[in-house]
């Protein structure tokens, strides 16, 4: 699968689509019957695309095996790292916005 990073710092955050990929890259063909039960688990139809959704999945995940659970927890650092880089990219952009307009220039003066 081809990711086209669209978010800050060129990052996407993992959805559950990245999950199953991830899974198979473990587990290969093995990887469908644990996809449905981890889809089972979480209540999931794996057709979601919210972050809510890669939550509840990632808490089916940490419950699973320790491989598994290894799996899940590297997709939740990488969604709350996605989620704290783009907080502060956007107030980097802000402050950038902030600076680059006239009317901040002239009352700096």
């Amino acid at each position: 699968m081809t990711v086209v990073n669209t978010g800050p710092y060129e990052m996407s955050r993992p959805d559950l689509t990245e999950a199953r990929e991830a899974l198979h890259n473990l587990y290969g063909a093995g990887a469908e019957q644990l996809w449905g039960d981890l889809l089972a688990k979480a209540r999931l139809s794996g057709r979601e695309s919210d972050p809510e959704s890669l939550d509840r999945l990632v808490a089916a995940m940490l419950a699973a095996d320790p491989v598994t659970a290894l799996c899940g927890r590297s997709l939740a650092i990488r969604a709350a790292t996605f989620v704290r880089l783009s907080a502060v990219h956007d107030l980097i952009r802000a402050r950038e916005r902030e600076l680059d307009n006239p009317t901040t220039i002239a009352q700096a003066e």
